[in-house]
């Protein structure tokens, strides 16, 4: 699916360009990222040294808020700006060659572009209240009515000094 038979592109003059446009429902790249709706585009231009691509691709993936827990939608964005290397010349990266059949296989580059993307810690919005540490409700749902000590229950002891 995210395979491109350039051979063409191969036998042409430098300078040559054609644009791929991408729009996928579904794209499953590996067991870690399953993606939705991956669209975008992507030029490659014919160069002395092999391809070059360059363009942006878009896609949905599903994530898992770190503060409430709740699945949400994060949009993933890979910018492509690489030289793929012709087929048979030693590159600089195995990722960026172009196979003997003429196939440029768009998929690991695409797969680590995207895994760059995926935020460390994933918030389903910035103001997120995450879940009670009473009840265990979805503050952003529900509003929760418990009085919470500030004290430290090992520090309880030096509230009774206050007291007196």
């Amino acid at each position: 699916m995210l395979r491109l038979n350039v051979g063409f592109i191969l036998h042409e003059q430098v300078g040559f360009s054609r644009n791929f446009d991408f729009d996928y429902p579904s794209v499953q790249i590996d067991d870690q990222l399953e993606l939705s709706h991956l669209h975008g585009l992507v030029r490659l231009t014919r160069t002395t040294q092999g391809v070059y691509a360059r363009g942006q691709l878009q896609a949905y993936h599903e994530l898992e808020c770190v503060r409430c827990l709740s699945p949400y939608t994060e949009t993933l964005v890979a910018e492509i700006n690489d030289l793929y290397s012709l087929p048979g010349e030693e590159g600089d990266d195995p990722l960026l060659r172009i196979s003997e059949t003429g196939i440029l296989n768009l998929e690991p580059l695409l797969r680590e572009k995207f895994l760059i993307s995926v935020p460390i810690q994933p918030l389903c919005r910035e103001d997120c209240k995450g879940l009670c540490s009473i009840c265990g409700a979805n503050r952003n749902e529900v509003e929760c009515n418990h009085t919470v000590d500030d004290i430290d229950p090992r520090m309880a002891v030096l509230q009774t000094l206050l007291e007196d």
